[in-house]
């Protein structure tokens, strides 16, 4: 029996991570079909308050596709949203393991 070295853990972590993205992802795309987010309904796809947000936003870890649209509001594209959702997952379990 062979043990895993740091290498191969850190790669079947990845292909679990990335699993579980996909399914969270997939299961998000069949309840909702909308393409672009306002900061309010993006914070709820993502399942976190407007003040995560806001602070994902000034830290640089998420940007905004149109800043400001014609009424001022800041504008997220789904798409964004979920790379943002699947990068923020494999971050935190790099933390924890």
């Amino acid at each position: 029996m062979e043990l895993l070295n740091q290498t191969m853990l850190k790669q079947i972590i990845k292909k679990i991570v990335q699993e579980v993205v996909r399914e969270e992802l997939k299961k998000r795309s069949e309840v909702i079909d909308q393409k672009m987010f306002n900061r309010k309904d993006a914070a709820k796809y993502l399942g976190f308050s407007g003040g995560t947000l806001d602070k994902a936003v000034k830290t640089g870890k998420l940007d905004p596709t149109f800043p400001f649209g014609d009424d001022g509001n800041k504008y997220y594209l789904r798409e964004d949203l979920d790379q943002f959702a699947e990068e923020s997952k494999r971050r935190y379990l790099e933390k924890v393991i």
